[in-house]
Formats: C-alpha cells, structure tokens, sequence
C-alpha cells in the first residue's frame, strides 16, 4: 500500500507507561496505567478511520506483544529498536518504507484527541511536501510524516526538550527539505494536560471515547474517596 501510519506506543503497564502523569496527578498507578491504554485505544481507532492506508505498532517492551496482537487489530504489531527516540522513528521509517510506501506518518499515543481527519491531512501534505510536522505545544511534534527516509533529520536531536521542532525544521531549511506544518496540539503528559483533555471530552466525550470513559471512572472513584472497610 502506498501509504504507511505507524502508531509508536509503550504498554500500558502500572510504573512503565506514563510516569510523569501519575507523578504530577498522584493518580493511583493502576488507574494512569488504565488511561494510558485508552490513549492507545483511541489512537488506534482514529488510525482505523483513515481509508487507503496500511497501519503498523512499534510497541514496546518485548513482552507485551501478546498485548498489541490482540489490541491492533488488522495492524501490523512490530517490536521497537533500542535507542533514543530519534533511533527509534528513524528504524519505524524504514519499517514502512520497507513496504514499498509512498509516504510515511509516525504518531505517539499521547495526543488521544486526534481525529481521522488530521491524520488523512498530513498524507495529503506529503502530496505537496517531503515532510509533514504536526507541532505540539511543549516545542515538540506529535506527528512526523517523510517521503522517504530522512535520518539527517532524526539523528543528534535534544529530544524532550523545547527546541525539538525548531531544530528539526532548522535541518530541513539547510538540506532543501521541503515541509509543512499541521495544527498544533497538547501531548498529554502531566496534570494540566490531562485536566485540559478531561474538559474537551466532558464536552465531547466522542473526541476519545475510551478516554472518557476512564476520566469518568477516576473521577467517580475520586468523588467517593477512601472507602472505610
């Protein structure tokens, strides 16, 4: 298939997944481990809403892929290489190009809010350009999408830092690499985020429908506090 959207995700596992989250909110870990999988889960169906694509996991660790064959569904599940982060997209890259894609867009699981629509969005990018970059708001991107494999501008990165969109563009501006930019979004990965996306989807719990579930299930349980035995 021409295009290729590979979803690069953790297992949701109590301690492993979304630390800074149950640092910041004091949220049982149990119950971040709980909202990391719905992150996952509405990933995963607004990646199944875009038509004419092949859709790939890079999960990790090793001993969840029983975990990700299941949850994936008609996606293929392949296991992340070690390395930082810029290692890591640039080995998913070559996984989908190895298909013989056209295009390829990489996304996190941390911005649970996207819809199929944007995703469709930066394909049509890569129409016009030789990389898509969705921004966030922390000076990162939520989204990267190439045509081809594009190590020069994964490679050396100060990765989980405020300059990690400028530094990517600034490769692209001095090796005429052409791009655009989508919408900018919130990764979720503390308290204000997370209280920032529990407000979109009290409003509309359809933006991430297993999310809200989640948030309301914490937030009832929270409401009751500790229960006397």
């Amino acid at each position: 298939m021409a295009r290729v959207l590979i979803v690069m995700a953790k297992a949701p596992i109590a301690g492993f997944a979304k630390t800074r989250l149950q640092r910041e909110t004091g949220i049982a870990p149990a119950d971040v481990a709980r909202l990391a999988e719905a992150f996952l889960r509405d990933t995963l169906a607004a990646c199944a809403g875009v038509s004419g694509v092949r859709r790939i996991v890079c999960f990790t660790p090793l001993e969840s892929s029983g975990f990700f064959v299941e949850i994936a569904g008609d996606a293929s599940v392949v296991l992340q290489v070690d390395g930082d982060l810029g290692a890591r997209l640039g080995a998913a890259f070559d996984e989908g190009f190895a298909q013989a894609a056209r295009s390829v867009v990489v996304i996190g699981t941390d911005t649970p809010q996207l819809t199929p629509a944007e995703l469709g969005s930066a394909f049509e990018a890569l129409e016009r350009a030789d990389c898509v970059l969705g921004p966030a708001e922390d000076g990162g991107y939520y989204l990267i999408g190439l045509r081809r494999s594009r190590a020069e501008l994964l490679d050396g990165i100060a990765w989980s830092t405020d300059r990690v969109l400028a530094e990517t563009l600034e490769r692209a501006r001095s090796r005429a690499i052409t791009w655009e930019l989508l919408d900018t979004h919130f990764d979720v990965d503390g308290a204000a985020e997370l209280d920032r996306l529990a407000s979109l989807v009290a409003v509309d719990p359809s933006t991430c429908p297993a999310t809200a579930l989640v948030l309301e299930s914490i937030a009832r349980s929270r409401a009751r506090g500790p229960q006397s035995s």
